[in-house]
């Protein structure tokens, strides 16, 4: 009986840490929407969101299942345009004529970080598609919107660039940078001191 009575003295601080757990809101496709636009996210799923404005009200939010960032695959039946997509692709129906967000974050392994956010606002029945690039090499990564569409005189499917985007940031380019800023310099290594050059 005592032994009891302390080992849930013990828990107490451990269920009051639980507010301090990642909380996350995600996105819900719109489950009875007669003539949807569709979206296609392609790369870095696991960092990627979608958000909608409706009267001045959003929603969405990440686009994974759960809180710790799997990389999340969903196949709804878009086009494909010639691409051989096979993994890290996220497909999903959203209400046409609403201003939507999508935004996209590329993160490394040094706690590097490079974000690109889209605005945009799609219409019923079109085929929309935003492909992240890393910035593993470059320092920056670019998120390419395309619309994807039926070739007229062959009638297959094709991209073509989405000239109704605007970036809140400036550009469809961001740059890299640093939660921890001792790791910008390659030969850092963890353990050292916080003056190492």
């Amino acid at each position: 009986m005592r032994i009891t009575r302390y080992l849930w003295l013990l828990t107490l601080p451990l269920l009051n840490g639980c507010q301090y757990l990642p909380h996350s809101t995600f996105f819900k496709a719109p489950e009875h929407e007669p003539n949807p636009a569709w979206v296609r996210i392609v790369n870095f799923t696991q960092h990627a969101a979608l958000y909608q404005y409706d009267g001045g009200v959003k929603t969405g939010g990440v686009i994974r299942r759960g809180e710790l960032p799997f990389v999340h695959t969903q196949d709804i039946g878009m086009p494909k345009a010639g691409q051989d997509l096979t993994f890290d692709y996220y497909e999903t129906t959203v209400r046409p004529g609403l201003e939507t967000d999508v935004y996209m974050n590329w993160k490394g392994s040094r706690t590097e970080f490079c974000h690109v956010t889209a605005k945009f606002t799609p219409q019923a029945g079109r085929y929309y598609q935003f492909v992240l690039t890393s910035a593993s090499s470059t320092g920056t990564c670019r998120l390419s919107p395309t619309l994807i569409e039926r070739d007229g005189s062959a009638g297959d499917w094709r991209l073509i660039p989405n000239p109704d985007v605007s970036y809140p940031q400036g550009s469809n380019t961001g740059t890299t940078v640093y939660g921890n800023e001792m790791y910008r310099n390659p030969d850092y290594k963890r353990g050292q001191p916080a003056g190492y050059p």
